[in-house]
């Protein structure tokens, strides 16, 4: 919650003017001030923090036809280890680049940079420069150190916006909580400072001991309606994305807890489920169907130890002395895969009523109904039927579409409505008609961001299924139902007549994106060119019976491809003009 006050800020008072030669008489001799030597970056672990030069080629996901203007940018990173070449930095600094490039401090040349591993769901990433030169010098390897204690001093070191040249700032350690990172739903570890951290300052170090090169966590956000609140990536969920990246060449994600819950601190909720006094948890509520703890959970269960752990009832584990954290923690660090126990209070269930149940299953990744991480697990996808636009509904789209950090303000509320649910089927989306490309064809129908639910009574899956169902429709008419029971109505075969002028008054090449263009082309060059080994043979109506059965059948034709189906493939294999 903010806090305001009505108190302002108290007015600075010059007490002399140095172009004066008279200071004024009431000014009190202040203390001599202890100046203290500044680390000479020549010799000191700062040779190794580094400014990043990035260029970006940011989709566009409101018009996803298109890309969004360039744009430059720049953040810092830091040298992990020399020996295999590893630069540590955030993930955002370095999404949707371009050209990354890096400069040493201290020295004017900039060096090409390479993204060996991104993720976006941890803010980190790790890049590399293949030219030798760079590495040329007293370079050091700076070395993470374990969660720091609270009121640590913290020194973080970066570029931020305001100069060119390397700046530090010094804060102490304020918290160890749960915090949302810059690309993603989901919380991880996090640790709060009160040092200033500003644009330019994200992917840098933060020191825990700077004369050592010992450092606390990566610089990577702000509180925008606080002074003097950051955060900074612990050593834990760095220590996470390396090993990830080691083993697997890439990054996978963080795990899922798979299931929703609520605490138990409620006397009368307590009560109602019949929770003993003597023992503690959180209540499931909502289980992820597609999640393997759907298979072993069931709502209404109460979670009392994870990984033998106690859960409180605010849904919080001990984490070292006398902090605590929620017990998601324990869960997320975790790699996808591995084995996740917990120990279950069973209230709701007859035949394991007020039973204690050891229950373990195989942790996953979230994947909820609406996308959140452009590249992660959503692109930019559109479909335009009769300059009916449609996409699938993701975070980056509402970004796009309504603005920023305000589009949970201005978004429908029948589209925020599905944003924390859960896919019921594999590879579902919320397709959305986003707007209507105006047309005679079209007149009268203003419909913008409704959800899309059905096409010809047929239920949709996902974008795709719109999709092949154009294409594959003979009916005279093509109904989309929408949102509330409402419907539009196109005569199918005006809209396809139609569709590529449209596109040209609007300067769209293609009536959906590549990723649709490419399923499209692949499914129906293989039902063109497929020649089954054993053609199916239906029985002529006038073979007499005990005819042979190659005198007595005729090979059935495959269908051919509708007009808009082979239109389709000519388009995919056309370049964009």
């Amino acid at each position: 919650m903010d806090m305001h006050t009505d108190e302002r800020p108290a007015k600075k008072t010059r007490l002399y003017d140095s172009d004066q030669d008279d200071a004024p008489v009431h000014a009190t001799p202040r203390p001599p001030v202890e100046v203290v030597a500044a680390p000479e970056i020549s010799t000191s672990a700062l040779r190794s923090v580094l400014k990043v030069f990035v260029v970006q080629a940011v989709p566009n996901y409101a018009q996803p036809w298109q890309m969004r203007p360039q744009r430059s940018t720049s953040g810092s990173a830091f040298i992990v280890d020399t020996d295999n070449r590893w630069i540590t930095t955030n993930a955002h600094v370095v999404s949707n680049a371009t050209t990354v490039h890096v400069r040493r401090p201290g020295n004017p040349k900039k060096w090409r940079a390479r993204v060996l591993c991104e993720a976006k769901i941890c803010d980190l990433a790790l890049l590399t420069v293949d030219a030798d030169d760079f590495w040329l010098g007293d370079l050091m390897s700076l070395r993470f150190v374990q969660v720091p204690e609270l009121q640590d001093s913290i020194l973080v070191a970066g570029y931020p916006l305001g100069g060119d040249s390397l700046s530090i700032t010094k804060g102490i350690v304020s918290r160890v909580t749960m915090t949302r990172y810059a690309h993603a739903s989901n919380k991880l570890l996090g640790i709060q400072i009160d040092a200033a951290i500003n644009p330019g300052n994200s992917g840098g170090p933060a020191f825990a001991d700077l004369k050592q090169g010992l450092v606390a966590g990566v610089a990577f956000s702000k509180l925008s309606n606080a002074d003097n609140v950051g955060y900074i990536i612990p050593w834990i969920i760095v220590q996470h994305f390396r090993a990830e990246y080691e083993t697997h060449g890439t990054f996978r994600g963080c795990c899922s807890v798979g299931f929703r819950w609520q605490d138990m601190e409620n006397n009368h909720l307590r009560l109602y489920f019949q929770m003993p006094d003597v023992r503690s948890g959180s209540l499931v509520y909502r289980l992820d169907p597609l999640a393997p703890a759907a298979e072993v959970l069931a709502e209404g269960d109460v979670v009392t130890e994870v990984d033998g752990v106690a859960v409180a009832d605010d849904g919080t584990v001990s984490f070292r002395h006398e902090e605590r954290v929620e017990f998601s923690h324990l869960i997320r660090c975790k790699h996808i895969g591995a084995l996740c126990f917990l120990m279950l209070l069973v209230l709701t269930q007859v035949y394991r009523n007020g039973k204690e149940v050891a229950l373990r299953y195989h942790l996953h990744q979230r994947r909820p109904l609406v996308p959140v991480l452009h590249g992660v697990d959503c692109v930019p996808s559109y479909l335009i039927i009769g300059g009916l636009v449609f996409m699938p509904l993701s975070i980056p789209f509402l970004e796009h579409a309504y603005g920023g950090q305000n589009w949970r303000k201005l978004a429908p509320v029948t589209i925020l409505a599905v944003l924390n649910e859960y896919m019921e089927k594999p590879e579902q989306q919320v397709v959305v008609l986003f707007q209507v490309l105006a047309a005679e064809l079209n007149f009268g129908y203003r419909f913008q961001c409704a959800r899309c639910e059905t096409f010809n009574g047929t239920e949709l899956l996902n974008l795709e299924h719109l999709a092949e169902a154009c294409d594959s429709c003979t009916d005279v008419y093509m109904r989309f139902g929408l949102e509330g029971g409402k419907c539009i109505i196109l005569e199918r075969k005006q809209a396809l007549d139609n569709g590529p002028h449209i596109l040209e008054q609007h300067a769209i090449t293609f009536d959906r994106s590549a990723d649709l263009r490419e399923k499209t082309h692949t499914a129906l060059v293989a039902a063109s060119c497929q020649l089954p080994a054993a053609p199916h043979h239906a029985p002529a109506a006038d073979a007499p019976p005990g005819a042979p059965a190659e005198a007595a059948a005729a090979p059935v034709a495959a269908p051919a491809p509708t007009k808009a189906a082979a239109a389709h493939v000519a388009a995919a294999a056309t370049p964009p003009r």
